[in-house]
Order: C-alpha cells, then structure tokens, then sequence
C-alpha cells in the first residue's frame, strides 16, 4: 500500500505530472526545470528536527516503561520495522518522543553500506500513544501549513536520502549531522496540491495502521497459544480440522 503513495508522490512531485499539469509551464530554477508557481525551499523551512536522547543499555527492558524508538526500527533503505521496537524505562521527555504518525530519520549507521542512515521512517499506530526516541534518530515536525503526509513523501519518495546520506562519515559508525537535513533543497508545489497528496495518502496511512495493529493482535495470540500447544496444554485432538488430503 506504501508503493501507492510512493508511486503517486513520483508521478506528481518528481516527474511533474500532477493534476493539470498540461496548463502548466515550466521555468529554470537553481535545482533545474520546475513548474511554474513552484518554489525552491529547503527541509528547514517547512520542518523543525528533534533528536532522541541518549541511554543505557541498563535502561531497556522487556515489560513495564515506555515504547523506544531506535535505528532497529529502520528498514534498511527506509520505512518502519515493528519488531525492532523496545522498551524504555528511563526519564520521559516530550521533545524526545514520537507519536503514531510522526516522520523518524536515522542519523547514524553501523555499517558503511549506508543502508539506514539518512532513511526515513512513518511512526505507525502500535496500540501505545506515544514512544520515546534514541539519539541516533531525529524526527521531523511538519510547519503548521504543511501535512506530516507530504512531508514523509519528501524523506522517503525524493531522492533525499540517496544525497543526504553521502555526508554522513566515521570509521567505525557513520554520524550524520542534522544540519544536512535541514540544507536538503527541493521544489515545494502549492498549497491545494499538497493538500491533495495528503488526503490520498491518510486514507492509505490509515490502512496500513489498521492492519499493523492487526499483525500485533496476531503475534501476541501466537505468542500466547503456541507454548500451549508444544506444553500440551492446549488440547486440539477433538478440533475438526481440515489439513487437506495427505501426498501419495
């Protein structure tokens, strides 16, 4: 469903053909021909950058604590990885948290293939309101006239993280400055069209939270019944079961 918004995001704001874009002329611009009424800005004018906060590995924990967000919830190449959330349960601080909607960016990587750093996640609803952050993420907060929606298209469907991402350096761990976030230049469209985009793309957002919150459903009644099933427990003989026909 996410490939839905990716390809509609491409279409409009990367190939240009947008809604009516037949009526539109083209004009120079320092980042190339863009449409007429467009104008070049950058990720700090439309985006404040929070970053997550330090911790402990004494500070993690199994049960108890609040959702914590890390690099292990970063698909590498992008996008949010529901098994790589932990738990936290150090001091709560709201300027270090996130929210189901909000955009997550990785700021450090491990590895030199540059897979996670400078890659950008959607923070889906996993059945808790609110998660804090490690300070190898920084999340994106969206200007009052821009929707959270378009501006994940910008993080995840541009080519901002194949540019970002070559200004991350160390030996060891990659460490990415913030501050080349914030200088990322692209076109912004008007405000009706963006508008556009991010009704579409909630209603496919919506979808997706629906169906990870029933992934999570699933895992914990798995979880919850197979140690029943391999103990014993949990008797299913008399359970009319069709497994289909047995092979010759």
């Amino acid at each position: 469903m996410e490939e839905m918004a990716q390809l509609v995001y491409r279409e409009w704001f990367v190939n240009f053909r947008f809604p009516g874009h037949e009526k539109v002329r083209m004009v120079e611009s320092e980042l190339g021909m863009i449409p007429e009424g467009w104008e070049v800005k950058s990720v700090t004018d439309v985006a404040t950058l929070r970053r997550g906060k330090s911790y402990r590995g004494a500070d993690l924990t199994n049960e108890g604590g609040l959702p914590f967000l890390s690099l292990k919830c970063i698909e590498r190449g992008g996008g949010f990885r529901l098994d790589g959330l932990k738990r936290h349960k150090g001091d709560y601080e709201s300027k270090r948290a996130a929210r189901p909607g909000d955009i997550i960016i990785a700021v450090t990587d491990m590895t030199q293939e540059r897979r996670l750093v400078a890659h950008a996640a959607r923070v889906p609803h996993f059945g808790e309101p609110i998660a804090m952050m490690s300070m190898d993420l920084v999340k994106a907060e969206p200007r009052d006239d821009v929707a959270k929606e378009y501006l994940h298209g910008i993080f995840r469907f541009s080519g901002f993280s194949d540019e970002v991402k070559q200004h991350a350096n160390g030996v060891n761990v990659l460490h990415l400055n913030p501050q080349r976030i914030e200088e990322y230049e692209f076109p912004l469209p008007p405000p009706d069209l963006r508008r556009s985009y991010a009704q579409f793309s909630a209603d496919v957002y919506k979808q997706c939270d629906t169906l990870h919150m029933k992934n999570i459903n699933l895992y914990r009644i798995r979880d919850l019944l197979l140690p029943k099933l391999i103990s014993g427990e949990l008797d299913v003989e008399g359970l009319d079961i069709d497994i289909g026909e047995e092979p010759e």
